[in-house]
């Protein structure tokens, strides 16, 4: 960018010559990656299975101690009532009232966000599931983009295209198949909780 500054010409006889430094132009960069996360995250869900089932518009949800996010609960209720679900935890006993049931796991990693000397965690990878007696009903999941860039988007943001598709019921079964189950690279996100998927008597 050239500007000329009008100085008079006793003090300068010349255009002052103005370039963006390097740094500047980085810092705009990043901005804009940031600022764009949610834009780059996926619209769908990872490995969708959604079975026909009733509309519903209640749930509990069960508290996974084993997932360190403060904000994943929040986020999960916040998307459930986004779609017309209403939730409460419960951590032990599923109430007999509770009707449905939804259940989550995710994967957590360590990095350092820009502009940021010390490291924190985010959610690379989850996974929720509506159950009604033990029984699945729909499960879908979040797996980190292959380039990254969504790594620092919202909780909720990144939990949003699969809660959506578990909240709402389908006339038809989208996948009844269990060979794409089984498929290589299908269900990665569910090899990688493969010990923590066991179902309640």
């Amino acid at each position: 960018m050239r500007a000329c500054c009008l100085i008079p010409a006793l003090l300068l006889n010349a255009c002052v010559v103005m370039t963006p430094s390097p740094a500047l132009k980085a810092l705009e960069l990043a901005t804009l990656t940031v600022s764009n996360a949610s834009v780059l995250l996926p619209s769908e869900p990872d490995s969708p299975v959604i079975h026909a089932y009733e509309r519903f518009d209640g749930a509990c949800i069960e508290l996974n101690r084993a997932v360190a996010l403060a904000d994943f609960v929040p986020a999960l209720q916040a998307e459930l009532e986004k779609n017309g679900v209403r939730s409460r935890v419960y951590e032990t006993v599923l109430p007999e009232t509770c009707r449905h049931s939804i259940y989550y796991m995710a994967q957590l990693e360590w990095g350092k966000a820009l502009f940021s000397s010390e490291y924190q965690p985010y959610m690379s990878a989850a996974r929720v599931e509506l159950r009604q007696q033990g029984r699945v009903l729909a499960a879908a999941s979040y797996r980190l983009g292959m380039m990254g860039f969504d790594k620092w988007a919202s909780t909720r943001e990144k939990l949003a295209p699969s809660v959506k598709a578990i909240a709402n019921g389908l006339s038809e079964p989208r996948q009844t198949s269990s060979s794409r189950l089984s498929a290589p690279g299908a269900g990665s996100v569910q090899t990688a909780f493969s010990n923590q998927q066991k179902e309640k008597p």
